[in-house]
């Protein structure tokens, strides 16, 4: 695909086997488009959007599929406004498909990357933020806590209680910040569930399915 600036990323799309006519933009942690996100947009096809993974790393890695070896050196290219012009010219991708509702959903940075697209004007009909890490990453800075005062689209965030790398801190302040807005949000805490819980296959430990399949339900009523 071609961002704003003329840049070219790579991306996945997943067709939804049963279309509900929702669209979803994926956004993936700091490794960027790697084989557990194509199967990851895979899973979201089930609940019957059409998916489209994009790569944060086109800039520095060129658009051509990449192996499963994570660079750390790549991350530090990472920038939160570059990923803003990525993720508009997926949302245009996507609406030439249709014109049911567009959302944003990621896992990690890719949480946190989703929300902040609710601050932007994209015409989003909501966001997913699982496990959002809003520390630093690359050359952007880590978000301030009241950033989700700015999100002006339904919100759906979903936390790990046993989360080492989100502390706690992080969904008390954005269910305090979307409530003092009037923005509509679920912010759902799962007692007990490590960093990456939804999706035992690859993010997750094992025994973490009940939690997961909660999760997955909670996105799928959201989706539609």
């Amino acid at each position: 695909m071609t961002s704003a600036d003329g840049s070219c990323f790579g991306a996945y799309l997943a067709r939804a086997d049963e279309p509900t006519g929702a669209r979803l933009v994926l956004l993936p942690d700091v490794a960027g488009l790697r084989s557990p996100f194509r199967d990851l947009a895979r899973r979201f096809a089930r609940t019957g959007a059409d998916v489209l993974v994009i790569d944060y790393y086109g800039r520095a890695l060129g658009p051509a599929a990449r192996d499963e070896e994570y660079d750390p050196t790549v991350s530090e290219t990472f920038d939160r406004e570059l990923m803003l012009a990525d993720l508009t010219a997926a949302l245009a991708y996507l609406r030439e498909t249709g014109d049911g509702p567009v959302y944003a959903a990621g896992f990690c940075i890719g949480g946190t990357n989703a929300l902040y697209a609710g601050t932007a004007d994209l015409g989003l009909a909501g966001v997913i933020g699982i496990c959002p890490y809003v520390g630093q990453v690359g050359v952007s800075p880590a978000l301030p806590e009241d950033f989700a005062s700015r999100i002006r689209v339904p919100v759906l965030g979903l936390f790990g209680g046993a989360d080492t790398e989100v502390p706690d801190t992080v969904h008390k302040a954005l269910a305090t910040h979307l409530a003092a807005a009037n923005t509509p949000h679920d912010i759902v805490v799962f007692p007990g569930q490590p960093h990456g819980f939804i999706e035992w296959d690859h993010f997750g430990r094992a025994g973490h399915a009940e939690a997961a399949a909660e999760a997955w339900a909670r996105i799928t009523a959201f989706l539609r």
